[in-house]
């Protein structure tokens, strides 16, 4: 008995290992306000960490069908959509034009009952901001990415699922 308890427990540890670890910041980032137009001029931007391996995932939910996330081998899991239900669906119609982007007058904002994020671009990268509720002034998670690398991965997660509009 006690055998297989272990071996249980071994399996779940090698489970945990598998698992991706969930980035944060060590502080949170608190805004001056929730108007993101005002308040994100006020940004120490160098201050955000570069994330240069930014990565795209869909993942499978049992009732709700693919979700996107942003990961990163190095950091783990970024940030993600978790009420975009069926991502997969929308991607056979994606085109360049429907990537978060926003600019840093006008972020692309996007929020659910317990969760924000804010994406914008600026001199040469992309900032993503997740918060845990809407409106949020304060974001545990708030990274940025070379445009170059956040374009890209757009464009391959698009190809994949709509390879007759290609996105170079």
């Amino acid at each position: 008995m006690l055998s297989a308890a272990k071996h249980l427990a071994e399996i779940l540890r090698s489970a945990q290992d598998d698992a991706m670890k969930v980035f944060n910041n060590l502080d949170p980032l608190e805004l001056a306000t929730s108007d993101y137009t005002d308040a994100l001029s006020a940004l120490d931007l160098d201050s955000f960490p570069i994330v240069p391996d930014f990565a795209i995932e869909l993942r499978e939910s049992e009732e709700t069908g693919q979700h996107i996330y942003y990961v990163s081998p190095s950091r783990g899991e970024l940030a993600g959509f978790p009420y975009w239900d069926n991502a997969e669906r929308d991607m056979r119609h994606f085109v360049a034009e429907d990537v978060p982007l926003g600019s840093i007058a006008e972020p692309v904002d996007d929020a659910d009952a317990d969760w924000q994020i804010v994406i914008f671009e600026h001199r040469g990268f992309v900032y993503v901001l997740e918060g845990a509720a809407p409106k949020t002034h304060r974001f545990d998670v708030w990274f940025r990415v070379p445009t170059d690398r956040y374009i890209a991965e757009w464009a391959r997660v698009i190809n994949e699922f709509n390879p007759i509009e290609p996105v170079t």
